[in-house]
């Protein structure tokens, strides 16, 4: 769990772009403003086909290293597409407050708002031509299994610190990493019980009718919590190679402490030592069209090692454990330019997971693909995907997704005018099979039973011109549908659209949260975004 955060944060200063200043996240939410990168819709509509909103949690660790290289934009500049999620609404199924399943939206804890605090602060380009970067990030993950008749499960939180300096083909970094994690561990009274969990019945000396749990130094039965502490640094590295190919890697070393506490009282405490290397590739095989029609085809690769131990004591045994994973995955597209204007592109994506060591292990085959057509004319784009599992080493798993969206746009150039945005879910995540296994997640913590959920999202606004035409106002309104529950949002957004206008955009929202299993839900939003 410690190696994908610290990937996590990793892969966010890879992709990030070096413009000169300081910019954060609270609970998760931008609070800078650029209006070059602030999505595709007059009238703030958002999440056109294709587009996703960034939710600055990093969910996808190391395939979010990949598509920071993404053969795109030279060197570590601002190639990362960061869409705006503009107030909330992504044009997902989920963009307006529903989750999986149709579940309602919870109050965030005070935990939850500071776990989605970030910072990154850079500096202007020195006379060597490169930036130096300081930055900070906070990760919660949890973590589960089971080890003959018990069960482990708990949650790790780790604060990271970091600096990196960026100069023409390379970026060098250094982060500092505090970790600690709690849980607890259960004997589930399977019987029968494997001989090397017996533990002998015997007479206390002191208590004739205790039973003895502890055989040979080692807790045999009943419950108990762990703690865990963890400090470390992970050095990390990328070069663009060439044109077409990018690499990266990242080194780890920490020592900590853990904490038994079995639930016959006391406390049995030993040393840690934790280490980490990953690395990966992509390369364009074929590079993608700059402008008209033609093929491309992207291959992406990572492994990742981990290894953790802890020392011999008086009351607990030594112990070590080693994890690996290898992901291989392949990209391709066919752009087709229409000579009246607009594109049509068919896609297909494929990848292949492995898994091993002492944790979650497996093999696993994921396809994704699908198509998306514009037509700036008519002011139409139409996105369509899908994503199944077609062989996994446990043929009980069964997961696959699909979604359309639709959104009309007759003046992309601009947010004025009117602008529609409608989408529809089915099942799982729709996105390509290369995303999905590229998540940090074993593959049997993201497979259901297959049934087909639904999910379906609106949004309408039209953009008027205020303050003098320097900013763009859009009233919104927009209705989410999802099992058993049903959103309802009113909102109002003000952007900036003239060059001379500041770079500042404020919005108020209003939502109606109803659903046949709980009381209606009212909620209120203000937003302020400012890009210094």
């Amino acid at each position: 769990t410690v190696a994908e955060q610290a990937l996590d944060g990793i892969a966010g200063r890879m992709a990030a772009p070096r413009t000169p200043g300081a910019r954060g996240t609270v609970a998760g939410q931008a609070i800078n403003f650029d209006p070059d990168k602030s999505g595709n819709g007059s009238g703030g509509s958002s999440g056109g086909p294709g587009g996703s909103a960034m939710d600055g949690s990093g969910s996808l660790a190391l395939s979010d290293l990949a598509r920071g290289f993404d053969g795109r934009a030279g060197g570590f500049g601002p190639g990362f597409d960061a869409h705006d999620n503009r107030f909330g609404a992504d044009g997902l199924g989920n963009a307006h407050g529903f989750r999986s399943g149709g579940e309602q939206s919870q109050t965030m804890t005070v935990q939850e708002v500071l776990l989605g605090l970030s910072f990154t602060a850079t500096g202007e380009t020195d006379s060597l031509g490169g930036s130096l970067a300081l930055w900070g990030r906070a990760a919660q993950g949890s973590f589960d299994g089971r080890e003959g008749t018990f069960s482990l499960d708990g949650e790790a939180t780790t604060a990271m610190l970091g600096a990196d300096y960026a100069r023409g083909k390379w970026l060098i970094g250094l982060a500092l990493m505090q970790s600690a994690g709690e849980g607890g561990y259960a004997d589930t009274g399977i019987d029968p019980r494997p001989a090397s969990q017996i533990c002998p019945a015997a007479v206390d000396e002191v208590d004739p009718e205790a039973r003895r749990v502890l055989c040979d130094g080692a807790v045999r039965e009943g419950d108990g919590k762990v703690e865990a502490s963890l400090t470390a640094a992970v050095p990390y590295a990328a070069l663009q190679a060439s044109e077409r190919l990018r690499l990266w890697g990242a080194l780890g070393y920490g020592t900590g402490e853990v904490t038994l506490k079995p639930q016959m009282g006391g406390s049995l405490k030993a040393d840690i030592d934790w280490s980490m290397a990953a690395a990966g590739l992509r390369g364009d095989v074929i590079a993608p069209p700059k402008e008209g029609s033609g093929p491309a085809l992207a291959v992406t690769s990572d492994a990742l090692w981990t290894r953790t131990s802890s020392d011999k004591t008086r009351d607990l045994a030594a112990s070590e454990s080693a994890v690996t994973r290898l992901r291989l995955g392949l990209e391709g597209s066919y752009r087709v330019a229409f000579e009246e204007g607009g594109s049509i592109t068919p896609k297909l994506e494929v990848g292949a997971r492995h898994d091993g060591g002492d944790a979650e292990t497996g093999f696993g085959v994921e396809l994704g693909g699908g198509v998306t057509w514009v037509d700036p004319k008519l002011g139409l784009s139409l996105d369509l995907s899908g994503r199944t599992i077609i062989a996994h080493g446990n043929d009980d798993l069964k997961d696959h997704g699909f979604a359309a969206s639709l959104a009309y746009d007759p003046a992309p150039a601009t947010r004025r005018g009117p602008s529609l945005t409608l989408r529809q879910d089915w099942g799982g995540r729709a996105q390509g099979g290369l995303d999905a296994l590229f998540a940090p997640n074993p593959l049997e913590d993201r497979t259901g039973s297959g049934e087909a959920t639904s999910r379906w999202a609106m949004e309408a606004a039209y953009g008027l011109p205020v303050l003098g035409g320097r900013f763009t106002g859009s009233p919104h309104v927009a209705f989410g549908l999802a099992t058993a529950a049903r959103d309802y949002t009113l909102g109002w957004r003000l952007t900036p659209e003239a060059a001379s206008a500041p770079d500042l955009s404020f919005g108020l929202k209003a939502t109606r949260r109803e659903s046949d299993t709980a009381k209606a839900e009212h909620t209120f939003g203000v937003e302020i975004r400012a890009w210094w």
